[in-house]
């Protein structure tokens, strides 16, 4: 994978919406967000980790765009796609409501 520079969890989120099948979105509407985030830690998660944490060039952009809540003080890459999976969640759900 190349570096890619994600200054915010809307870019990074923008980025996945454009690389997930349609299918896979259909999928994921009908799971719980629990469920979501169970499934796909190792799938999903593992690409958004690497991707978007460890390969990302602008990662510390990033991070601080997640705000000063304690839980990101020690952030690491598991962490990190947890909180990506329950945006990507939280987002595609949403847009099956409009």
């Amino acid at each position: 994978m190349k570096k890619a520079g994600y200054a915010t969890v809307d870019e990074i989120l923008d980025n996945l919406l454009i690389t997930l099948s349609e299918s896979f979105k259909e999928k994921l509407k009908n799971m719980t967000c629990d469920e979501f985030i169970a499934k796909q830690h190792f799938n999903l998660g593992t690409i958004i980790k690497e991707k978007y944490f460890y390969k990302n060039s602008m990662r510390e952009a990033v991070v601080r765009s997640l705000g000063e809540k304690k839980e990101h003080r020690f952030l690491d890459g598991d962490v990190f796609s947890g909180i990506i999976l329950e945006a990507l969640w939280k987002k595609i759900t949403l847009e099956k409501k409009r």
